[in-house]
Formats: C-alpha cells, structure tokens, sequence
C-alpha cells in the first residue's frame, strides 16, 4: 500500500513536471502577428517650385494684361479705320498694338521654355519611376519564391508533426498518468517517464521548428506586403505623373498654336503698318525709319557696334579701331588731328545737315516705340558732315538696320567717357574706317538704304556706350 502510494505521488510530480514542459512549449508555439503600417511623406515645396510658380503666376497675369490692351487697341483702330488709316494716329496705335503683341509672344515664348522644361523633367521622373517599380517587382517576386520555399519546409515540419500526433492518437486514448500508473515498480516508473519525457521533447523540438518556420513565412509576408503596397503607391504616382505630362503637353501644343496664330497677325499688322507708313511719310515728306524691324537684326547690328566702341583706346593711349570692313585688323591712329582728351568741348556740335526738320525725336516715336537718335529728312543726296572732328571708327554698308552708316570717335569729356557720332541710311559714304575728319567736313550724301522709308538722316550721340539726345549737344 505504501509503495503505491509513492509511485501515484511521483507520477503527479512527474506529470506536473510534463505539463509545465507542455506549456513552455505551447508558449513557444503561441505567437502574436505585427502589423507594419506603411507611410508615406509628403514631400515639402521647396523654396525654387515656390518662385517657380511665383513666377509662373506673374507671366500669365503679364500676358492677360497685354491681351486686354491689345483688345483695347483693337477697338481704337477699328473705330479710327472708319475715317482713315492713313494717319499717324492710327499708324501709331498700330505699332503699340504691335508693340503689346511682341511683348506677349515673349511671355508665351517663356511659357513654352517651362512647359518644355517641365515636360523633360516628368519624363525623367516616369522613367526613373517605372524603373524603380520594375525593380521593386523583381524584389517582390524574390520574396515571393522565398515564402514558396518556406511554405514547403514548413509543410514538411508540420506533416512530422501531424504523423506524429496520428500515431500517438493510433497507439490508445490512455492519458500520461494512466500510462505511468500501469508499472509494475518504480524503476519501469523512471524508464518510462524518461521515455515519455524524450517524446515530449522531441514533440517540443518539433512544434519549435514549426514556430521557426511560421515566424519567416510571417516575416517575408510582412515584407513582401510592404513592398507591394509601395509598389501601388508607385504605380499610382506613375499615372499621376502620366496624367500630368498629357496635360502639360496639351497645353504645350495649345500654346505653340497661340504663337503660330499670333505671329501670322503680327506679320500682317507690320506689312499695314509699314505700308501706311510708307504712304504717309510720301504724302508729307517726314521720312524715317520703318518701326518694325526684326529683333534679331538690331541686336547684330548693336553688338558689333558695342564692340567697336569697347575696342577703340583712349586719347592719352594710342588710339584703336577695329572694324569689320578690314577683316579684324587694327589700325593706330598716331597723333590724330581733332581727338578731344577729357575735354568737354567735344560736345560742341553742329547739325549733321543743312536740314533741321525732325521727322523722329529722341527716344521715342510717336508711337512710343524707342528710337535712339533723331531723322532729318532731306533730299536724296544732301550733304552729311561731321558734326565735330575725329577718326572714322566704323564704315558698313547694310541692306538691314542703318543702312549704309559712318561712326566717328571724337574723343573723351572731362569725365573721360567716350563720344562718338553715327550716320546713317546714307547713298553713299565718302570716308573709310581709320579717317582723320575735321568737324563739318562731308563724310556722305544722304539717302533711303536700310530700314528706312524714305531719303533722311538718321543721327546718333553716343557716350560711353549710350545713346544721348543729340537736341542736347546741337549748335
């Protein structure tokens, strides 16, 4: 009676001892699943988009204001055309109208540098995008075949288990203590308890792998979840960015269009406004220059008088002058007669003609479009002369802009700034570039070459490289 009373108390403890194993081990297998929230940063709009679309703003509100006052124009010339067009009021508000028109191609012109600008870079971006999500798919299909292989040795642990259990369920229902309960004396007690004891271990063992294998299938689940929502979130920036560039290259087009559309009414205005011009300057002899010529043209022509006027030296060095006419070479002017050195008496001029009538002032037209001299109109022919002495710095014979043209230098004022003189849409020129002239000697006979209307004098002061009114320095 005593010896079953110890085998029963040592198989509780036995048991007790088992059942704590089986728990540790069913701790082992419990788990928890965690959740990654994926989330997404807004990026932040630097201070250069800011200005970008400041600047953006501020053209398209410039070319809404142009487009008003060209309306506005519109409707005066309409109104003026009832009467007459050959009037220097409406040949005037004709060239505003064209000078609007000009202002607001440049607008468009900037906006289509944008839109190029920002249809080059959405490109980029759905490139480099589609690159990344080609990328990141490649990773998703990694990590896919990595659970495939997982999911495989995790059904191989859990079909272990699963024999295992069927086995145990095949052997008989009897419970751990009735097992125990079954030996004979305590030494069958201990074999079979370590018996069990190894069974249970070898069962945790493998519930252990179990746990193992699911916690990588749960990890690269995780992972692979992760991935494929950035992969949507990528896809879905892709169209948006797709969307964009349609958009933008629609509005591209729409503007490109505007231009086409405008410049072909610009060319029709210049062609009106140079033909009323023409007519009128006949009818009343006030001739000038036409007002519309080609950019391009007059920013040539400038350069090469810029540099011309950069190139010549001072009085107190050797005098310089490099011209186009002589191919780039220079010629030194060894003490040349008249050059004034820093000496106000160099703006003491006379009139470049016997003909004082001023078909255009200084700076404007009529019209408000920049001229940057005065017109004498005179008969075809008439003598032109050096309004004060020095050298001939540049001669050029042009079929655009100033025609045939002279440029003296005469020397630097009391501020040592330079001075020179230019005539120009002469018939004929007399002198050559590298000339000492004497002020009122004749350097050419007027004429109508160039970009002119009609037979005139178009004369120009300029000091240190600007133009000055020469009403201011005319004697």
């Amino acid at each position: 009676m005593h010896h079953k009373n110890l085998i029963k108390t040592v198989i509780l403890a036995l048991t007790l001892c088992f059942m704590v194993a089986s728990v540790s081990a069913g701790n082992v297998y419990s788990y928890g699943a965690v959740n990654k929230a994926t989330t997404s940063t807004k990026e932040s709009t630097t201070i250069s988009e800011k200005e970008k679309l400041e600047a953006r703003r501020k053209l398209e509100k410039q070319r809404k204001e142009f487009e008003k006052n060209i309306e506005e124009l519109d409707k005066t010339l309409n109104a003026l055309s009832s009467a007459s067009k050959a009037t220097e009021e409406y040949i005037d508000t004709l060239d505003k109208k064209i000078g609007y028109v000009n202002q607001q191609l440049a607008v468009l012109d900037s906006q289509i540098n944008d839109y190029l600008e920002e249809i080059d870079a959405l490109k980029k971006k759905i490139d480099e995008t589609e690159k990344e999500a080609e990328k990141l798919q490649k990773e998703i299909d990694a990590v896919q075949a990595k659970i495939d292989k997982l999911n495989e040795e995790f059904e191989e642990q859990l079909s272990q288990y699963r024999e295992r259990m069927r086995a145990v369920y095949v052997s008989g229902s009897s419970s751990l203590i009735e097992s125990l309960l079954e030996c004979s004396d305590m030494s069958n007690l201990f074999i079979r308890y370590e018996m069990i004891k190894t069974m249970s271990k070898a069962d945790a063992k493998l519930l252990l792998n179990i746990q193992k294998e699911t916690d990588k299938i749960m990890e690269q689940e995780s992972d692979l979840n992760e991935k494929k929502a950035n992969l949507d979130l990528m896809k879905s920036d892709l169209l948006l960015k797709k969307d964009d560039l349609v958009e933008k290259q629609e509005e591209l087009t729409e503007a490109q269009n505007e231009i086409a559309q405008k410049k072909i009414n610009l060319s029709v205005d210049r062609a009106e406004s140079d033909k009323l011009l023409a007519e009128l300057t006949a009818k009343n002899g006030m001739y000038s220059e036409f007002r519309n010529e080609d950019e391009e043209i007059k920013k040539a022509v400038e350069a090469e008088i810029e540099a011309v006027i950069k190139g010549v030296k001072k009085p107190e060095d050797i005098t310089l002058a490099t011209t186009s006419d002589r191919k780039e070479s220079t010629t030194e002017f060894v003490n040349p007669t008249g050059i004034h050195n820093n000496s106000d008496a160099v703006y003491s001029m006379i009139y470049p003609t016997s003909y004082r009538a001023i078909s255009a002032g200084f700076p404007n037209y009529s019209s408000g479009a920049y001229h940057g001299g005065l017109d004498f109109p005179c008969p075809m022919g008439t003598k032109v002369v050096a309004a004060q002495s020095g050298v001939v710095s540049l001669v050029k014979r042009l079929t655009t802009s100033y025609g045939y043209y002279v440029m003296i230098y005469h020397g630097t004022d009391s501020k040592g700034n330079s001075v020179f003189t230019l005539y120009a849409h002469n018939s004929k020129i007399l002198v050559s570039a590298g000339d000492s002239v004497a002020k009122g000697q004749q350097i050419a006979k007027s004429g109508s070459t160039g970009n002119s209307t009609g037979p005139h004098c178009h004369f120009e002061i300029r000091v240190a490289g600007q133009r000055v009114n020469p009403k201011n320095y005319l004697m």
